[in-house]
């Protein structure tokens, strides 16, 4: 990768990606330098890696990464932070999910990395009920509620994919808006960053009751963000080191929400 891919003009410029994965959640390709070396083509000064968590008693090796490849996901990020500095900035961090009864795992977890993202894929860890389908107002709520209580710990840096509930659902009715206001006014009470994720753009948009537009970033949650004292970055979500160099689907996700007035986090993440 010689040449630097071309960024264009646009409102708000990120020069920084905290959301990367690596094959080891069963779902992602490629090394972990051709992520390195595909941020740095893209133009990027930080990158982050953020692979989905282990679950002690509950794998689920299609979904997520095994507590047997922690200890080699940490070294090689580790390695390359320090193989790559000067030319790029690297970050060791996890995306998970929160359930309270994993909450001193989880805490056990974030003694081990730089930072946590709140990434909510699945009503229980078993992964039995995804929310990368058509989703009942209880598990609507249950998402929302558990957000919430993730983000009362203090654990998680930004919260991934806010308006992943949404997703196929044919209708944003009343129970998707009460999800979206508990969601962002927990959010602005906790100053935690909500991402809006291009892989949803990836997805291309699809007809709904209220007209074409994507499953996520999903306009309609949006808009509802926007009324809120809330900070907002974007998250490449990459499960492919092409998926960094892809600028046009940052391009969309930008243009897409650009009328609606959100505030951008503009300096890169501090890490507690």
């Amino acid at each position: 990768m010689n040449s630097t891919v071309m960024r264009k003009e646009a409102v708000y410029v990120q020069t920084f990606n905290y959301h990367t994965h690596t094959k080891r959640c069963g779902h992602a390709s490629g090394t972990d330098e051709d992520y390195v070396k595909a941020a740095i083509q893209a133009g990027y000064s930080i990158l982050g890696f953020s692979d989905h968590a282990p679950y002690k008693d509950v794998p689920l090796d299609w979904a997520r990464m095994s507590y047997e490849k922690l200890f080699d996901y940490i070294q090689s990020v580790n390695r390359l932070k320090e193989e790559y500095k000067g030319r790029l900035e690297i970050h060791l961090g996890l995306e998970t999910e929160f359930y309270p009864e994993y909450l001193e795992e989880k805490r056990k977890l974030r003694d081990k990395v730089e930072y946590l993202i709140l990434g909510q894929h699945f009503t229980d860890p078993s992964a039995k009920r995804s929310f990368f389908r058509p989703s009942t107002d209880e598990d609507i709520l249950q998402y929302a509620e558990n957000i919430c209580r993730g983000l009362d710990t203090g654990l998680f840096t930004y919260l991934a994919h806010p308006d992943v509930y949404v997703f196929q659902q044919e209708e944003f009715n009343e129970t998707c808006r009460k999800a979206a206001h508990i969601i962002c006014k927990k959010a602005e009470e906790t100053g935690t960053p909500l991402e809006i994720n291009v892989h949803g753009i990836l997805r291309g948009k699809h007809l709904f009751q209220n007209g074409e537009q994507y499953y996520y970033p999903h306009k309609d949650f949006w808009r509802i963000a926007a009324g809120y004292n809330v900070k907002c970055l974007f998250g490449i979500d990459a499960h492919n080191p092409s998926q960094l160099t892809d600028l046009e689907s940052l391009r969309k996700a930008e243009e897409e929400l650009s009328d609606l007035g959100l505030q951008y986090v503009k300096e890169p993440l501090s890490f507690r």
